[in-house]
């Protein structure tokens, strides 16, 4: 079992789940992040070691590796959008998914690729030059294309349910950049021997977060498409993962060994937020892929978790449909 890890991004609102539940684990946790842990926050209270310093900064990579000295790293920190400009107001096409405005400035438009490509870089090269081996990172769905669409057109799957093998086609930056992640992690595994996961969060869901409360409603009737363009559109999969399952999937990820290549990429979800078994869901809200998907479970979502059961044990826990 491993003993000593790193986790990056610590001070944000999921690693104030992952790192108090590998803690509760019997793991010696230390936190590395740009900025101190919320004053009340999980890992403020459990006073856990915290490293301060940037990502972008080998040196300060090298730095939180060193004091850390950890057989893990669990890569947490990034920017969780895109960041360049696009014009103020949406155009026809994705008026109603965008409901008009698309950006508030808050960041440099260079920083979502600037910190999640150039900090896992710097990040996975601290950890080969300082003997880590193993190291599991969290990227996400957005991978495939999903989201964002800046063309205008629409997400077309090739297959329902969409597995890990399913190609990615990312427009905006912070697709493509946890997809560049991916394969920086893939690099490392190939030329230094590396054990390397990417953790493809679905939408992730906090339970003590009044606003993923009402972004994810539970229980809901997914709403038929009105026109042939919606019938295409699949840019909300209603699917989700909550907080609490991605710590243990983590967690997982961890100590998985068995059955695993150098580079592993899953899917990781909790459920669908819909009653409805998939196979009603599917030609109602996607009437243009009503001939995907026939042998899909129940309400299993159009994202497929099945290699992360198979490979990893993960087993959703937080359910809406058992009180979650």
């Amino acid at each position: 079992m491993a003993k000593n890890v790193l986790v990056t991004g610590a001070a944000g609102k999921l690693g104030n789940y992952v790192s108090p539940y590998l803690k509760e684990l019997g793991y010696n946790v230390t936190n590395f992040d740009r900025v101190p842990y919320p004053p009340g926050s999980a890992n403020d209270n459990l006073k856990l070691p915290f490293v301060k310093g940037e990502l972008t900064s080998l040196g300060d990579c090298m730095r939180a590796i060193a004091h850390a000295q950890p057989d893990v790293i669990v890569h947490l920190g990034a920017i969780p959008s895109n960041t360049e400009i696009q014009p103020a107001y949406a155009q026809e096409w994705d008026r109603r998914v965008q409901d008009g405005a698309r950006f508030i400035q808050m960041y440099d438009e260079d920083e979502t690729m600037k910190s999640n490509v150039m900090g896992t870089y710097y990040l996975v090269d601290a950890a080969r030059r300082l003997g880590v081996k193993k190291i599991v990172m969290a990227t996400s769905y957005f991978v495939l294309g999903i989201g964002f669409r800046l063309s205008g057109k629409s997400f077309m799957p090739e297959y329902l349910p969409i597995d890990e093998n399913h190609p990615c086609m990312p427009e905006e930056t912070y697709a493509l950049s946890k997809l560049i992640d991916e394969e920086i992690l893939k690099a490392f595994s190939r030329g230094y021997g590396m054990k390397t996961i990417a953790l493809r969060l679905l939408g992730v869901y906090y339970p003590d977060s009044e606003r993923h409360r009402q972004m994810y409603k539970f229980g809901i009737t997914v709403p038929a498409a009105t026109t042939e363009k919606e019938g295409y559109l699949i840019s909300n999969t209603y699917q989700y993962v909550d907080s609490r399952d991605v710590a243990r999937a983590v967690a997982l990820s961890i100590e998985a060994e068995e059955g695993l290549k150098d580079f592993e990429a899953f899917f990781i979800a909790t459920d669908t937020v819909y009653k409805e078994n998939t196979t009603e869901v599917i030609p109602k809200r996607w009437p243009m892929f009503k001939d995907m998907g026939k042998d899909i479970k129940g309400t299993d979502g159009i994202i497929s978790i099945e290699k992360a059961r198979k490979l990893l044990k993960y087993e959703p826990m937080y359910s809406w449909r058992n009180n979650g």
